[in-house]
């Protein structure tokens, strides 16, 4: 559905209020992700990670005119999505949040020189993204053992199945993306970069 159709079933007024709601649900208080990412402008790329159709985009567009983003569209409102698809890119500047829409407070790595680095540069939380159980757990043992305040995220591939194997002491959250996304919801991923290219996410 187009701005205009959307306009017709939902009052700008009203989708104005509700994307406030969202943003204030995402973020209730001080935004750290900002402090850890920087105040300079930068770029997001949004990639489609499973097959389906593309819709919602007044929705979005919504939500980062209120954050003074910028939004283009590299696919039209009702495409058909092959992963890994890049769908949108945005112009990010300093106050940075996008709900899942996305930024939470932490700095998502891949290595153990990225958590590392990460953890140096004053990250409160650090994302440990696609870590295998016998990657996972050395990784956060070491982390741990530099800083010991920073708290330590598994995410990706985890399933309730698969729960109990990324359990463990230095591990403080659990992120489960089948939680929300059972229903069915289609899985995308909003990439910060600085670079002229965009990388590219992971299908896990």
């Amino acid at each position: 559905m187009d701005a205009e159709g959307l306009a017709l079933l939902l009052p700008p007024v009203t989708l104005a209020a509700l994307v406030d709601s969202w943003l204030r649900e995402d973020c209730p208080g001080l935004n750290y992700a900002a402090l850890v990412s920087g105040a300079g402008p930068s770029q997001a790329a949004l990639w489609a990670k499973s097959p389906g159709v593309l819709a919602g985009q007044p929705f979005f567009d919504a939500i980062f005119t209120q954050l003074n983003c910028q939004v283009s569209w590299f696919l039209p409102e009702g495409s058909k999505l092959v992963p890994v698809a890049r769908v949108a890119e945005q112009a990010v500047r300093a106050a940075r949040q996008a709900a899942d829409f996305t930024l939470k407070v932490e700095v998502e790595c891949s290595s153990l020189q990225e958590a590392v680095q990460a953890a140096e540069a004053g990250a409160d939380l650090v994302l440990l993204d696609n870590f295998k159980p016998e990657e996972l757990h050395p990784t956060a043992t070491v982390l741990k053992a530099q800083f010991p305040s920073v708290a330590v995220e598994a995410s990706g591939g985890i399933t309730l199945d698969n729960l109990p194997q990324f359990c463990g002491p230095h591990i403080d959250v659990i992120s489960m993306g089948m939680l929300t996304q059972a229903a069915p919801a289609l899985d995308f991923s909003l990439k910060l970069f600085a670079k002229e290219v965009a990388p590219v996410p992971k299908i896990h």
